[in-house]
């Protein structure tokens, strides 16, 4: 899988980076077609943004939008929704080649 980890206006530290894509990485536990994530780190006057955008099979994005006072609550719900919504895209897949069978 491949991860890119997006600061647009370089306000956090390098090491972030760092964070952000091992956290990133435990994604894939969610489900092996994942293809690509992508996290744009934000602040936005006292409140951090972050962004994930996945790309998995067949050229289906999914996309995250979490907001928090502090960028690792801001992280942790992010990768926590991207975690679930991952895991429900699976199952739906699951169903789907089930009931063509």
């Amino acid at each position: 899988m491949k991860t890119e980890v997006v600061m647009p206006h370089n306000e956090y530290p390098i090491h972030v980076r760092d964070h952000v894509v091992a956290k990133l990485e435990t994604l894939e536990r969610f489900f092996e077609g994942t293809v690509s994530v992508r996290a744009v780190l934000e602040r936005q006057h006292s409140e951090h943004r972050i962004e994930l955008v996945a790309n998995v099979r067949r050229g289906i994005v999914l996309v995250i939008d979490a907001h928090a006072d502090s960028m690792s609550a801001a992280l942790d719900n992010a990768i926590e929704r991207m975690g679930r919504v991952l895991a429900r895209h699976k199952d739906k897949l699951k169903r789907n080649i089930r009931a063509r069978a």
